[in-house]
């Protein structure tokens, strides 16, 4: 009877441990899932140019939903990306801006037409990552007011300051969204077909260093 008993135990334990991994292989689908649509749905948003960083806003509001288990839909991402235009264009504008400028000085560079062309090159490397990181940042503390955990970062200024904030204080945090964006470029030029893809790529890793960061806080 005892033998029985524990061969029983043993079944319902095995039951439950299978039941859990498929438990966690469907959220890991789902979230997979979620990923791709919102690439699909920040490339779309971001055909403007001075629409990407609002875009990219949008898609980590919609990519914390799912990972939180809120509702996601597209017309919710259409709502917040409508929201995120009308606050966060300026900054959409001044990274086109920024964009031509770096690529700009960066082509001068690869010509050897400016001295020290070699130290130019590292400098707009460092500067173009920089300028990622804070923008990222920036969009997923504006992500994070459409549920009302940060409520001051809805203006242009208000996200850009959080961003600017986040990326001095959470330094590996900010190297870690910056080597992101870096492989999101590698997989576009390797594959360009994926541009529809890296924008939810970057989305979820903007999330996952903002759970990083504050899960550190919490300690």
């Amino acid at each position: 009877m005892a033998a029985r008993g524990g061969r029983e135990r043993g079944r319902d334990r095995r039951r439950k441990a299978a039941a859990g991994g498929e438990t966690k292989t469907g959220a890991a689908l789902a979230l997979f899932a979620e990923v791709v649509l919102a690439g699909v749905l920040v490339a779309v948003g971001s055909l403007l140019l001075v629409t990407a960083v609002p875009s990219l806003a949008a898609g980590v509001a919609h990519v914390r939903r799912q990972v939180t288990g809120h509702d996601v839909g597209v017309s919710r991402f259409v709502r917040d990306w409508w929201a995120a235009v009308r606050a966060l264009w300026p900054l959409g504008l001044a990274a086109v801006g920024v964009a031509l400028l770096l690529a700009l000085d960066w082509q001068l560079a690869r010509a050897d037409v400016l001295p020290g062309a070699g130290v130019v090159a590292v400098v707009v490397a460092v500067a173009a990552a920089a300028v990622v990181a804070v923008l990222a940042r920036a969009a997923g503390a504006w992500a994070e007011s459409t549920d009302g955990q940060d409520a001051g970062a809805r203006t242009a200024r208000q996200a850009l300051a959080v961003g600017v904030q986040r990326t001095q204080d959470d330094l590996t945090g900010s190297v870690l969204v910056a080597v992101a964006a870096a492989l999101c470029v590698v997989f576009v030029w390797m594959l360009p077909p994926l541009v529809l893809v890296v924008g939810g790529l970057l989305a979820l890793a903007v999330v996952g260093v903002e759970a990083r960061r504050g899960g550190r806080a919490d300690v």
